[in-house]
């Protein structure tokens, strides 16, 4: 995440200083303050009508060439519903309905910084799947045979998805 050194503002330099209990760069000209807030980021559990998981190798940072659940960050003027819908039909060319959220989980990014990573249980009428230049690869697998998949995130995801369908 960009740090600011400099106020955005006025163009002083930002001084650290205790703000509502925590240390944050403040211009002491203009008085600015610098809020690191999270990124917010949407991220789809995917079930084709067999009830198999949807998961897909990535084709760039972060988790390169990792097995990961398909998701991105959200756009200015979106909800959550919707752009993890669209970061679906973006890297996979799937249409799907939201049928509940799973969760909202907070993540360090060394690439971003702080995530706020909100997901979803989404299905699939058509699961026919095309890709974009963000995979490398992507299919609906059973549970006993989904690829490993190493983020921690998304195996956290999973289980609790696992676990409400209990």
């Amino acid at each position: 995440m960009h740090s600011y050194s400099y106020c955005p503002v006025c163009g002083s330099g930002l001084q650290t200083a205790e703000i509502e209990n925590r240390l944050r760069k403040q211009c002491s000209s203009c008085s600015w303050i610098h809020y690191e807030n999270p990124l917010p980021v949407a991220v789809a559990y995917t079930e084709n009508p067999d009830g198999e998981l949807l998961v897909v190798r990535r084709a760039h940072h972060p988790g390169y060439n990792e097995w990961a659940l398909p998701g991105g960050f959200l756009e200015s003027g979106e909800t959550p519903q919707e752009g993890c819908l669209r970061e679906l039909k973006e890297e996979t060319s799937l249409d799907g309905r939201i049928e509940r959220l799973i969760g909202a989980y907070h993540r360090e990014s060394e690439m971003y910084g702080s995530l706020l990573v909100v997901a979803y249980k989404i299905v699939v009428a058509n699961p026919t799947i095309c890709l974009n230049h963000e995979l490398f690869e992507a299919d609906f697998y059973p549970f006993e045979n989904i690829p490993e998949i190493r983020l921690v995130l998304h195996r956290n995801i999973i289980a609790d998805a696992r676990k409400q369908q209990a």
